[in-house]
């Protein structure tokens, strides 16, 4: 895409991170979020909820509890999709007391 000459958009990189995250691949998807934001394309609320959803279904809470906090750092307000799954993720892993 960039080799054309296209910069990639907040729509495109969150394509990207939802494709990783679908085919379970976490790491590779917060690599695509980490890219994002390096090309200076601020994530949005959707954007966050996925790759929370990503690490939450590879069992991984605290990874998932990160991309939580950062979204708060940046401004961006949690809503009941990004609290669903972060009860998600520490459930998977027997620790739903973590979820609070």
């Amino acid at each position: 895409m960039q080799q054309q000459g296209v910069r990639p958009n907040e729509a495109t990189f969150s394509a990207l991170i939802n494709a990783f995250a679908k085919t379970n691949l976490p790491d590779k998807a917060n690599e695509v979020f980490q890219l994002m934001q390096q090309q200076g394309v601020r994530p949005d609320k959707v954007t966050f909820n996925t790759l929370i959803n990503a690490f939450s279904q590879a069992k991984q809470p605290d990874k998932a509890n990160e991309v939580f906090q950062l979204m708060q750092q940046q401004g961006i307000r949690p809503d009941k999709v990004t609290f669903g799954a972060l009860i998600n993720a520490f459930s998977l892993v027997k620790q739903p007391d973590k979820a609070n």
